[in-house]
């Protein structure tokens, strides 16, 4: 009996201990990405300095660099990289933007955390507004390159994104409030709002992650620029950005010269074909009208018509307003009669192959881009292939500069599937959500592929309260939706769920563990 009983409080001190378990630890799983290979062909990239002392703090590990060759008191560049930023109205999204202040920030209180806000090293870099929107970050400009080898930029950043201190040092608020972007200007411009920076982007918040890969060829001169990039669409108090342990590395070296004939490429399969979309019909005064549907996007919307993004906001001007919010139902005009669109055919690709599999090679003389829909059941954006099944019925359009390439209905079975033969250069793939669900990252993405690369490009979504609500062109605006989760964001909420469900566990173990010690000791009487 005694043996008993010491069995049973050491399962219930077990539990206790368990319950003692950092919160964070059990409500917010780390996801960890693999590094990339290859040698680092960036200076100082993970911020640490270039000739400070492998022992002790470093106070030489800055500059002033920055965009417009001036200097600032609150802006401290780490070196090798120059700061930028955007001020006053960006005329690519007529938004204002101010000056951001920028950090090199040691693993020293009050940045150890947690949150960590150094990821690796002794140093990270800093940058935030004070109730200020901003859009910057810092580029370096790498030389000595080989042209047209295919070169991946990445890094790890988060951001502390929140319009009040109740909460301490962490997010709440609007999930897309800070956008992350990595980018790769191939012939070594330092304009980061040129059109010929390819870019990659993601969210978050609060724990590193890494955003990017962004992938590009080499120009001819082999000088190239990258660029991290982060972007606050509201002035919130807190708009902190922190990057670590940027990458630049080669993922293909440029093909040798021969005169070896190739040999002739394989014969692609016919796959599936993709849903079409229902005809417009014209409105009795002859104007072509779109109701929009869950998942439409104003991009998108253009491309299937043919016609500028520009065109659409100038006819529905009093509906769409200066967010460029819509809705499921709503309608908008594309033309009007005197000016019906006559859409030029985009260049016909070759057919898609359903890939096999995600890590399948491009098809012989050309690139290849491979698209999957999952549901994302914990709307982290990551994709956890054992529990996050394929959705069926998302809608993959991928686009370049002349208009739509190809289409692709999913079948949640067979995905990954690849769109073959493509061209070396820049894309958009856009994804319109099943019906009943609502995206839980960006909706499109930009990317780039060069000769004989494949690339995997993965949307997450999460169920919809309603299928009439869903739709990953209506831009959040904090506050303003009704049904729209209480302030402190998502990930918040999901935290205390988290916990909620781990305290009742351990409340049913120890009350288990309390009833059977009382009826040992009735017997024992």
């Amino acid at each position: 009996m005694m043996i008993q009983r010491r069995t049973l409080i050491g399962i219930l001190l077990a539990a206790v201990l368990v319950g003692m378990v950092p919160v964070s630890s059990l409500a917010v799983p780390v996801v960890r990405w693999p590094a990339q290979d290859g040698e680092n062909l960036l200076q100082n990239p993970g911020f640490e300095g270039i000739n400070c002392p492998s022992s002790g703090w470093c106070d030489g590990n800055w500059t002033r660099d920055t965009h417009t060759g001036a200097t600032y008191s609150e802006i401290f560049t780490p070196e090798k990289w120059v700061t930028y930023w955007s001020e006053g109205e960006n005329p690519a999204d007529g938004r204002n933007y101010g000056r951001p202040e920028c950090k090199v920030i040691p693993n020293d209180d009050p940045f150890v955390g947690p949150p960590a806000r150094v990821r690796s090293g002794k140093y990270a870099v800093m940058q935030f507004g004070f109730f200020r929107s901003i859009d910057s970050g810092i580029y370096q400009v790498v030389t000595g390159l080989s042209p047209q080898a295919t070169i991946q930029l990445s890094a790890y950043a988060h951001a502390w994104a929140c319009d009040e201190d109740e909460g301490g040092p962490y997010s709440c608020g609007d999930d897309y409030q800070m956008l992350f972007r990595v980018g790769i200007d191939p012939n070594g411009g330092t304009d980061p709002w040129s059109s010929g920076v390819i870019w990659a982007s993601g969210y978050s918040y609060d724990d590193y992650r890494l955003i990017g890969p962004a992938e590009a060829q080499v120009g001819e001169g082999g000088t190239v620029t990258v660029f991290l990039r982060a972007t606050a669409k509201w002035p919130y108090k807190h708009n902190d950005v922190y990057w670590d342990d940027a990458s630049l590395v080669y993922t293909t070296a440029p093909a040798s010269p021969t005169n070896t004939p190739q040999p002739a490429p394989a014969t692609a399969t016919p796959g599936p074909s993709p849903t079409p979309r229902p005809t417009p019909t014209p409105r009795p005064d002859g104007a072509i009208v779109h109701v929009v549907e869950s998942g439409d996007t104003l991009f998108g919307i253009a491309l299937m018509y043919g016609v500028d993004v520009d065109q659409i906001r100038q006819l529905n001007a009093s509906a769409l307003g200066s967010s460029d919010i819509i809705v499921p139902g709503q309608e908008l005009v594309i033309s009007l009669p005197s000016e019906t669109p006559t859409p030029t055919p985009p260049p016909a690709p070759p057919t898609p192959t359903p890939a096999p599999g995600a890590g399948d090679s491009a098809t012989e003389g050309g690139a290849s881009i491979c698209v999957l829909a999952y549901h994302d059941r914990n709307d982290d954006t990551f994709r956890d292939a054992e529990n996050e099944e394929l959705l069926p019925n998302a809608e993959f359009t991928l686009a370049d500069g002349s208009g739509v390439v190809d289409r692709y209905t999913s079948d949640g079975i067979s995905e990954p599937y690849c769109f073959t033969g493509l061209a070396a250069g820049a894309y958009r793939v856009i994804q319109n959500s099943p019906p009943g669900y609502a995206p839980s990252g960006p909706a499109e993405w930009p990317v780039a592929v060069a000769e004989g690369t494949s690339l995997d490009v993965q949307f997450g979504s999460v169920r919809s309260e309603s299928a009439d609500t869903a739709g990953e062109a209506t831009e959040p605006v904090p506050g303003s939706e009704e049904g729209s989760e209480p302030e402190g964001g998502s990930t918040l909420s999901r935290t205390f769920a988290t916990v909620a469900r781990i305290s009742g566990i351990l409340v049913l173990i120890l009350a288990a563990g309390v009833a059977v010690l009382f009826v040992l000791n009735r017997r024992r009487m």
